[in-house]
């Protein structure tokens, strides 16, 4: 019965597969990074034009987002 990975170059093979797959992961999250990138900078504008359009109605305060409030 044979070791797979017994010899040095056994081991020089399997880190050719390493880099291969830690190659092919940056590529796919490179690929769904430009995908989703435009779709979270609509969404932030979209939540703008609410927030500004919120602050436009008369007689109605208006409270400013969680994330922009200042603590006291």
């Amino acid at each position: 019965m044979k070791q797979a990975c017994a010899t040095e170059e056994g081991n020089m093979d399997l880190w050719w597969w390493v880099l291969i797959g830690v190659a092919a992961w940056f590529l796919v999250a490179l690929g769904i990074a430009v995908c989703i990138g435009p779709v979270l900078r609509r969404s932030s504008q979209a939540w703008e034009a609410i927030d500004q359009q919120l602050g436009e109605i008369p007689g109605k305060p208006h409270e400013p987002p969680a994330h922009k409030r200042q603590v006291s």
